[in-house]
């Protein structure tokens, strides 16, 4: 009996364990998340400027502009091509990251899964034998309210 005891104590342990590294996970999930969706925003926001520029110089282009301007802007429009560029990288990368944190979520919830499925089986192994014990006890009163009857009839 004490053996199953330690063993579930030990179980309990390995699935509180389990438990944090879920919620530990979920939390690495959220700002992995939040990171790829900031990463995202910039994005955006520099497609914009680049669109917003690109427009700008078909307007002067249209309307007449110097060499000096049509390198500004051309310079501008590379530092923002450079921009998106090195942004697309971060945001592959964070969604690798966001992939790997998602596996290792996965594994921990398996291994919360097993330690919960663990410790109902002892629960259900623990409960069965105390039932048996207990109808095992309740049999042998009955044995023995039986003899004495038996013995006191004669």
């Amino acid at each position: 009996m004490a053996n199953q005891y330690n063993g579930k104590f030990a179980f309990l342990t390995l699935k509180k364990l389990a438990e944090k590294s879920v919620d530990d996970k979920l939390i690495k999930l959220k700002n992995a998340h939040d990171n790829k969706r900031n990463a995202q925003s910039q994005l955006n926001v520099l497609n914009e400027y680049y669109n917003e520029y690109q427009q700008r110089l078909n307007k002067a282009l249209s309307v007449g502009i110097t060499g000096s301007e049509l390198n500004n802007f051309n310079a501008f429009i590379t530092a923002i091509e450079q921009g998106i560029t090195q942004q697309k990288k971060l945001l592959l990368t964070l969604e690798i990251k966001q992939k790997q944190i998602t596996n290792e979520l996965n594994q921990s919830q398996k291994s919360l899964n097993t330690y919960t499925t663990l410790l109902d089986k002892q629960d259900k192994k623990l409960l069965l034998q105390q039932s048996r014990l207990q109808q095992k006890l309740t049999d042998e009163f009955a044995q023995q309210q039986l003899a004495r009857r038996m013995l006191n009839e004669y």
